[in-house]
């Protein structure tokens, strides 16, 4: 009769983990190409609407992309100054003031673009300056049209 080999029995059984390991990477490689990574779009905050479709939600102020602010000034046929920020007509200075105050918890790195018409008072123009000033908004610009460059 043979006799069973001894050494065999003396040492510690060997786990060949080679078929293993090519199966985790296999469903790693799996996961990893069918996870999305993007965000869910419906969580996203927009503000676009389609023709047909019905707004669901409101994006909140804080949520918003300010880009900048444009406040322009004019002079009414009474020779008083009006302004508008950002394209709506605002009737006082107090009104752009709170207006900017409100925009400025939102970002105060968002640059204010001043743009004043040509008949409008220095004084009028400085007022809007130190409202941006006031309210925290430190990045300022002043616009001009090409008719007061020219002068």
């Amino acid at each position: 009769m043979k006799e069973p080999i001894q050494s065999a029995a003396n040492e510690p059984p060997e786990l060949n983990l080679t078929s293993m390991i090519d199966v985790i990477f296999l469903l790693l490689i799996f996961f990893v190409c069918t996870a999305d990574f993007r965000e869910p779009e419906k969580t996203l905050p927009t503000n676009l609407t389609l023709p047909g479709a019905i707004a669901s939600e409101t994006v909140p102020q804080r949520d918003r992309d300010l880009g900048k602010i444009v406040v322009r000034l004019f002079v009414a046929p009474n020779r008083q100054t009006t302004y508008s920020v950002d394209g709506k007509r605002v009737a006082s200075l107090a009104e752009v003031e709170a207006i900017l105050e409100s925009l400025s918890e939102i970002d105060t790195n968002t640059p204010v673009v001043v743009a004043p018409e040509r008949d409008v008072p220095l004084e009028r123009v400085l007022d809007v300056y130190d409202c941006s000033r006031r309210v925290g908004l430190g990045k300022i610009k002043f616009a001009a049209s090409q008719e007061a460059l020219a002068l």
